[in-house]
């Protein structure tokens, strides 16, 4: 339990979060059971940080997105993404994908790079959003 609240802790000051410990309760809340969706999607994407249950559930078909780092550029994010479509199978497990990896990563691009990814891959527009937090920076 220990080793746990050790990584989540770590997981939340990586990502910019800022803090107090308590002894007298947990520092971070356990995320919310996952429910998964008939087209195959799945949530919550987040909860105090990035779900760890979605990110290894959608890891196998993010191989590419995930290994982006946060200096990718929109031209490598779009890529990785469209990389990673033929394993994601649907628009909105691509865009679930395209989220935690922006989240991740915290992804500040002048354009979109799900824009860029789904005018390769044909998608509407606005297939995608992307994902901005309060506190997210």
């Amino acid at each position: 339990m220990k080793t746990l609240l050790a990584v989540a802790v770590t997981a939340l000051v990586t990502a910019g979060g800022a803090f107090a410990l308590s002894q007298a309760a947990p520092a971070v809340p356990p995320c919310p059971h996952p429910s998964y969706g008939a087209d195959g999607n799945m949530g919550p994407l987040f909860c105090m940080i990035d779900d760890p249950v979605a990110l290894r559930y959608f890891a196998p078909m993010a191989k590419h997105t995930f290994s982006l780092t946060p200096s990718a550029t929109p031209e490598q994010v779009a890529a990785a993404l469209v990389a990673d479509y033929k394993h994601a199978g649907t628009e909105p497990i691509l865009c679930s994908i395209y989220q935690l990896a922006d989240w991740r990563n915290h992804w500040s691009f002048g354009i979109s790079a799900a824009e860029q990814a789904g005018t390769e891959l044909r998608f509407p527009s606005n297939w995608c959003r992307d994902p901005r937090f309060s506190g997210a920076g």
